[in-house]
């Protein structure tokens, strides 16, 4: 079973021209949030909420769903970076004002799955609220997970999402803030004609590295052709591989893999063979890109790789090509027997 992409949403920083002075401002929760209900949550949760509402279609301050959609509709979210400011802040306070200095309001965001689980408490959410914390690759990680749940039934809509808030210091220079969530719905929850993309398959691997410490090239390889399978031989398969910057070169032989792999299955790549993207926006990055993909059309092959070695796939294509696709095989001739 297919699943269906029937809504995205997004917040995400940006600098003017990829470069300048971060603007502290740039997410007004009010604007996002309405006036109430946010003021102790950190800009991570913040952030998710204002993404997982948009794609959802309603207001931050709309009553959360009850009955059998709410027990139907599960979260998922990917986070790497979401609480490693309040943590550090903990840390300062604890160590030199001691436990008094912490504030009982702030407790909450001690936990990795504060964001996710705010966005379930919000939506009414009760099939299952889980939270995914690999580096870069959780956000397309919730994605697979929610592909799964949907498929063996555990939920009959999720929003899968990622949201981050870069880290201080050395270890957050470069990075980004941002929060994106899709809608992921089975077939006989939303039509086709309400969705934006069909999401067709999805995996996740870990590429080890080799005896002399680079990554093992048959193991990138492997993942390759298993990436390329879940394109089924289409042409004009739009390719996007998300990294960081110093995953680069590891990216670099992942796109060639898969676009080998490809053209070995009968299938090709749209215009020069694909792209590598930066993973400015740590594990939203994948979702931001799932969106563009998903708005573009077409079939489509979306990569997130960690500077560790984590990979996780999803496969998309326009709703509309599945459409064509599932009538010319209805329209096909019989053969002997009856059997299509």
């Amino acid at each position: 079973m297919n699943v269906l992409l029937t809504g995205a949403g997004a917040v995400a920083e940006t600098l003017p021209d990829g470069a300048g002075d971060r603007d502290p401002a740039w997410f007004d929760p009010a604007a996002h949030l309405g006036r109430r209900g946010w003021k102790y949550f950190g800009p991570a949760t913040r952030y998710l909420l204002a993404a997982g509402h948009q794609a959802l279609g309603r207001r931050h301050d709309d009553p959360p769903l009850d009955g059998d959609p709410s027990l139907r509709l599960g979260v998922v979210t990917g986070t790497q970076y979401a609480i490693a400011r309040a943590h550090r802040r903990m840390d300062d306070t604890l160590r030199t004002e001691g436990v008094r200095g912490i504030s009982p309001a702030e407790v909450p965001a001690f936990s990795m799955s504060t964001p996710g689980s705010q966005l379930a408490i919000s939506t009414g959410a009760r099939a299952f609220s889980v939270t995914l914390t690999n580096p870069v690759t959780a956000g397309l990680e919730a994605v697979h997970f929610a592909l799964t749940a949907l498929r063996t039934g555990r939920a009959d809509r999720v929003v899968a999402a990622a949201t981050d808030q870069a880290p201080e210091g050395d270890e957050g220079h470069g990075l980004l803030d941002g929060a994106a969530a899709v809608v992921l719905s089975t077939p006989d929850a939303a039509g086709p004609d309400d969705a934006l993309a069909e999401i067709t398959g999805g995996l996740s691997r870990f590429l080890p590295r080799g005896p002399g410490g680079r990554r093992d090239p048959e193991a990138v390889a492997a993942a390759g052709a298993r990436v390329a399978a879940l394109a089924a031989g289409a042409h004009g398969v739009r390719l996007v591989v998300s990294a960081p910057a110093g995953a680069a070169p590891l990216a670099a032989a992942v796109l060639d893999a898969v676009a080998a792999a490809t053209a070995g299955a009968g299938g090709s790549l749209r215009g020069s063979g694909g792209r590598i993207t930066e993973a400015r926006h740590c594990t939203v990055s994948g979702m931001l890109e799932l969106t563009a993909l998903a708005r573009a059309g077409g079939t489509a092959l979306l990569v997130s790789l960690s500077d560790s070695g984590h990979l996780t796939a999803i496969a998309l294509r326009s709703p509309e090509e599945h459409r064509f696709h599932h009538s010319s095989a209805m329209q096909e001739p019989m053969g002997e027997g009856g059997i299509l």
